[in-house]
């Protein structure tokens, strides 16, 4: 019979070998302990930040300061119990390390006092914190009588925002109804078009639709129903409502509100669910208007296209179809139907955003830029190279092409 040596035993000197490559034999023990340390150090100093844009312990309306009051107190406790855990452990590893072969420690086992302690306070603590946690979690998912409601579509990489049209406050309940894209029986049965959720909109009444950049009224209730377009997203704006996942074929709900004084705020908002190569620029910006304001953009915004007043715009409108931006894109028009007459199914398969007032917008390609004339021109020259990972295909575009598209983008507003 042979006899093997054990892969564990042989591997040991190896792992040992690889760990302290660099080091003196005299320095092993130094190097192990500034293992844990550069660890913790790197964990605590990547989480500093002076100003970051999005901060959930700087809450700016009532949801997410409901939020805050749950979180701190549940940190600082479960930082109270690390503290006493991680205390016993290096408690225990230095009074009662091996001091020889034979030398075992005092057992406890069977002490029914410290049994019963280390079962009833952590029962409590989980209870306490159970008790307030689901308290939160239903006020937040309760629906407010007030609310004005806004359907959120995530799409790779951005964010689509539909309106209910002015003077109302709801969408069509037939919204709820949209299949999963993703499902191949349904497509099957029911034809592309129906899979798409810009198709079952269409369906279910007019609205009116932006990208990027979430408008709402301050110090009123929003009631956001988010899906998904494509693939799994998650929709989080820190400074104003928790996280909620963006799922293909359902609906979920989000509640976020303002303060009254927050009128004329940008509020930065991210997706916090990995969805793709561009998942770092899936950005949103909410833009905080006061309740004029807000009606007088909603109004606007659900005006038909403008047209071209120059010559440079009006041959960037021609230069618009003939290089199948119509493809992607979408602007709605008084002429026909509600849309461009060659923005054939416009509500159908499109997968860019709807470019019917653009120019207005601040930001662009996933609010990752402003919008202003470099960036498109950059933008239209290498979408990829502007934003990686951009689904955005256009064919090579002369300097000239470049500039007549970038003045009718900048004419739509």
């Amino acid at each position: 019979m042979i006899f093997r040596r054990s892969p564990t035993l042989r591997a040991r000197p190896l792992m040992r070998k690889a760990l302290f490559v660099q080091f003196p034999r005299r320095h092993h023990r130094r190097a192990a302990a500034l293992i844990p340390l550069a660890v913790i150090s790197s964990s605590v100093l990547s989480a500093c930040a002076k100003n970051a844009p999005q901060d959930t312990f700087k809450p700016e309306g009532p949801a997410a300061r409901d939020i805050t009051r749950l979180a701190v107190p549940v940190f600082a406790i479960s930082v109270g119990i690390g503290i006493v855990v991680y205390a016993v452990i290096l408690f225990c590893a230095v009074k009662f390390r091996r001091k020889g072969d034979d030398h075992i420690p005092k057992q406890v086992h069977g002490n029914s006092t410290l049994e019963i302690a280390w079962t009833i306070v952590p029962a409590a603590l989980l209870a306490g914190v159970g008790v307030f946690s689901v308290g939160a979690v239903f006020k937040q998912a309760r629906e407010p009588k007030d609310a004005y409601n806004i359907t959120v579509v995530g799409h790779q990489w951005w964010w689509e925002y539909q309106y209910p049209q002015p003077g109302q406050t709801k969408l069509s309940p037939k919204l709820v109804t949209m299949p999963d894209p993703n499902d191949k029986d349904v497509a099957k049965k029911q034809g592309r078009e129906q899979k798409n959720l810009a198709n079952v909109l269409k369906q279910a009444g007019p609205v009116v639709v932006s990208a990027n950049e979430l408008h709402v009224p301050a110090g009123r209730n929003i009631r956001l129903a988010i899906t998904s377009n494509d693939v799994m997203h998650n929709y989080w704006v820190p400074k104003l409502a928790g996280k909620i996942y963006a799922i293909p074929g359902r609906i979920n709900h989000l509640t976020l509100n303002s303060d009254l004084n927050d009128a004329g705020k940008l509020i930065y908002g991210q997706c916090a669910e990995f969805c793709g190569t561009s998942h770092a620029n899936m950005r949103f910006k909410v833009r905080i208007d006061s309740p004029a304001d807000f009606e007088k953009w909603l109004a606007h915004q659900a005006s038909p296209v403008a047209e071209p007043t120059t010559d440079l715009a009006k041959a960037g409108k021609e230069l618009f179809s003939s290089v199948g931006c119509t493809a992607c894109h979408w602007r709605e028009s008084s002429k026909t139907n509600g849309f461009e007459a060659d923005d054939t199914g416009a509500l159908g398969i499109k997968i860019g955003p709807n470019l019917t007032h653009v120019g207005e917008r601040k930001h662009f390609a996933g609010a990752t830029a402003e919008l202003n004339t470099p960036n498109l021109k950059a933008w239209l020259r290498n979408p990829q190279l502007f934003k990686p990972g951009a689904k955005m295909v256009i064919r090579k575009l002369n300097e000239d092409e470049v500039t007549k598209l970038v003045a009718y983008i900048e004419s739509l507003k």
